[in-house]
């Protein structure tokens, strides 16, 4: 209960941000545009440092597993989604915008800030892992999904910022090499506005949406509700059902930090790829915007719940 809280309060300090970037929108001071510019810099230079700054640390077992596990739950939360989103194909008159924006989690530009704020840099380790599956899933069927079947683009996931982190990350972690005083302390500076930039694109691309389409659009209710609340009930009782936590105990804190991860809202990405693929951006941007919104409070609740079903 008591994280769940500050969980709470960590993602309404975020939202603030958000709305500071939103208000610079609105007063002119920034253009939307502007968030391109921002957008870029996110990834490819602010969250490839916080992800090769979290494995600036000691190589134990323990973290092994951890990583182990955290990448393995990760995959297996994402291919659940896949499978549930194809499911809901045809029942609720899914297009490939409304499957993808389903299927994928804003996990880089907001999960990672907020376990970086909320758990502190050690558990961004952990919460890196989820960036395996969906670099190599973003780039290979959600890219086939949009394009209807044109193909994958290798080249976009072997050359992610994100991804050469990762490697880079592992490579360090392994020999136990560590930066250079002069680059990590730099490397922790760029680190240090992820969260801050993170909600500052979020608040300028929410400022460029039209409010009263996102709150009027009922399938983004419903996109939301599958994103934000059954996908991940879905996970937490497949988790409960293995009783892989509860064997190992000491699992606990990275099984909070793959829920958190499976709790997401759309990705931002997703609208990206939309507007590359030629379909619906404004039905993707309103998905964004919406389980964005909504987080703030379905990510506490499910929390709340994993707390319940694995107390510690």
């Amino acid at each position: 209960m008591l994280f769940s809280i500050v969980l709470l309060k960590k993602l309404t300090s975020m939202m603030i941000m958000a709305v500071v970037g939103y208000v610079l929108v609105r007063l002119h001071a920034l253009r939307q545009e502007d968030s391109r510019v921002l957008s870029v810099l996110l990834i490819r230079v602010l969250q490839p440092c916080l992800i090769l700054r979290a494995f600036q640390i000691e190589l134990t077992p323990d973290r092994m597993q951890g990583f182990i596990f955290a990448t393995v739950a990760s995959s297996v939360s994402m291919v659940i989604s896949i499978i549930f989103a194809k499911a809901m194909e045809k029942p609720l008159g899914f297009d490939p915008v409304d499957r993808s924006s389903l299927t994928y989690a804003n996990v880089g530009n907001l999960i990672l800030p907020l376990i970086s704020m909320s758990l502190g840099e050690e558990m961004v380790f952990y919460g890196s892992a989820f960036q395996i599956p969906f670099n190599l899933l973003i780039w290979t069927h959600c890219y086939t999904i949009l394009s209807e079947g044109k193909g994958f683009k290798v080249r976009e996931m072997v050359t992610n910022p994100s991804i050469i982190a990762l490697c880079v990350g592992l490579f360090l972690l392994i020999t136990q090499i560590r930066l250079p005083s002069v680059i990590d302390d730099a490397a922790k500076g760029f680190h240090e506005m992820v969260a801050a930039s993170s909600m500052l694109l979020i608040g300028m691309i929410i400022a460029d949406s039209d409010l009263k389409s996102v709150f009027a659009s009922k399938k983004a209710y419903l996109v939301s509700f599958l994103r934000l609340v059954v996908l991940p009930v879905i996970c937490l009782l497949l988790l409960y059902v293995s009783g892989y936590v509860q064997r190992n105990p000491s699992m606990r804190p990275v099984a909070l930090v793959v829920m958190i991860g499976a709790a997401a809202p759309c990705a931002a990405t997703i609208v990206q790829m939309v507007v590359v693929n030629g379909k619906d951006a404004m039905k993707a941007s309103i998905y964004n915007v919406m389980s964005t919104i909504l987080c703030v409070v379905t990510i506490p609740v499910m929390i709340l719940l994993f707390q319940i079903l694995f107390p510690g």
